[in-house]
């Protein structure tokens, strides 16, 4: 009875112990229900410009929901977010990815939806190549000309010459000069101008003193004359003339 009870109670544990492993397999997304998908862009998809990420983010429980870009390649990835969105989207789009700013290179996109559990559903899309600076458009071939047939044209009658009179000018008006009266003169210029009066009245008074004294001094000369040599001889004749 011991031997047979203690099989029994081994048997409950392995029971047991399997229930438990099987449950600790089951991914998260069976845990919760709820859908993390990104349909657009797909794995390998070369990007360019501005991207339109499409996919489902939606759960009874859904919180809110983020999109998240890392480079490839590392072994522990720096995400960087690109939206973080509380409203539920099915087959639509998640987010307008800006990869213009991005190097070119090989990145990764992750979308993580949040649950009001605490649990997290996310889906990752890896080997998404970006090529802005390296992608380069073909030049557009110009469509063919097809040519058209010539067509000679028609002669008519000649045109009759226009004789051109040349231009006349019309005549330019003239502006008569308008006499503007003088200016009334300044305090120094009347100063100036009563000094200059005064100047030429004193020279002209010199001048007339001067020429005044030299008719003096001609008088007085011709008497000195007429004393020295004149006077003597017109008595010297007076006298023989009473003898």
């Amino acid at each position: 009875m011991r031997g047979a009870n203690l099989r029994r109670l081994v048997t409950l544990c392995a029971l047991i112990g399997a229930v438990i492993g099987a449950l600790m397999a089951v991914p998260i997304s069976a845990q919760e229900e709820g859908l993390a998908i990104i349909t657009s862009p797909t794995p390998a998809q070369t990007l360019i410009g501005v991207v339109s990420v499409q996919g489902t983010a939606s759960s009874p429980n859904f919180q809110r929901y983020r999109l998240e870009y890392a480079v490839q390649g590392s072994l522990e990835p720096e995400w960087f977010s690109i939206v973080e969105i509380a409203q539920q989207v099915t087959n639509g789009t998640l987010a307008l990815w800006d990869t213009t700013a991005l190097p070119d290179g090989v990145y990764q996109l992750r979308l993580r939806v949040f649950l009001r559990s605490g649990a997290v559903l996310q889906t990752v899309v890896q080997g998404l190549n970006v090529v802005n600076r390296l992608a380069t458009a073909l030049p557009t071939q110009p469509p063919p000309v097809t040519p058209q047939p010539t067509v000679p044209p028609t002669l008519g009658p000649s045109p009759t010459s226009l004789i051109q009179q040349p231009p006349t000018q019309p005549p330019r008006p003239t502006v008569a000069g308008v006499a503007l009266p003088p200016a009334p003169p300044s305090e120094g210029q009347r100063a100036v101008t009563q000094a200059a009066r005064v100047l030429g009245a004193l020279q002209g008074a010199f001048c007339n003193g001067a020429l005044f004294a030299l008719f003096l001094f001609g008088i007085f000369g011709v008497y000195r004359v007429f004393q020295v040599r004149v006077r003597p001889r017109l008595r010297r004749w007076l006298s023989e003339g009473g003898e």
